[in-house]
């Protein structure tokens, strides 16, 4: 898919800013800047057109706030191109937000311990695996790879005592507690490997791997 060429647009628009500002040295850095923008404002404006469509719009921009900040600090398994990057990321933030909202009223008879349970095998898993770095930005010192691990292990304690305190009745914590869970997933070798494949199925060549989206 060519056409969708977020790295190509960001180039351009660094190239012109840098020129405009005549600041030519800064034009790598400012490329890189309108890349992540422009790429964020699309891949957003595509996950939330979906979430009004299937009136997910709550589920989903708490589990878009909850992935997205630990996913920040600990990592975890990525496609390979930007829109492989955004396809698997509104397939699969639209499919929880759905099915969260289809089994409330079954979850709603679960006990506290349920939440509690899920909870707490979320933290193993980031206690375990996290963090990890893309291939292609590795850490560059133990020092830098412990701070994220207690920075992830950090922000998960603070999610898990507040959606404990929110209770196995309310929605926003269940939401909390499957985010805390899928992203926690893509760290496991199972999470690699669930997203290598949809990468490869998304793949016009058949060449999977793993890269920072």
């Amino acid at each position: 898919m060519k056409e969708i060429s977020v790295h190509r647009v960001g180039q351009a628009v660094g190239s012109y800013v840098a020129n405009k500002a005549s600041r030519l040295e800064q034009a790598e850095y400012l490329a890189y800047g309108a890349e992540i923008l422009i790429g964020s404002i699309f891949k957003l404006s595509v996950l939330f057109s979906v979430a009004v469509i299937m009136d997910i719009v709550l589920e989903v921009t708490v589990l878009l706030m909850v992935t997205g900040l630990v996913r920040t600090l600990s990592g975890g398994a990525h496609c390979t191109a930007y829109y492989r990057c955004l396809v698997t990321s509104v397939l699969t933030l639209s499919t929880l937000g759905y099915t969260i909202k289809a089994a409330y009223s079954f979850l709603l008879f679960l006990p506290e311990s349920a939440l509690i349970g899920i909870t707490v095998v979320s933290a193993y898993l980031y206690w375990h695996y996290a963090p990890q770095a893309p291939l292609n930005k590795p850490f560059n010192s133990r020092k830098k790879e412990l701070a994220f691990r207690w920075y992830t292990l950090l922000a998960v304690a603070v999610l898990s005592i507040t959606l404990i305190i929110l209770g196995a009745n309310s929605l926003t914590a269940w939401t909390m507690t499957f985010a805390l869970l899928w992203q926690a997933f893509t760290l496991t070798p199972v999470g690699h490997s669930f997203i290598r494949f949809l990468d490869i199925l998304l793949t016009p060549n058949k060449k999977g791997g793993e890269a920072e989206c």
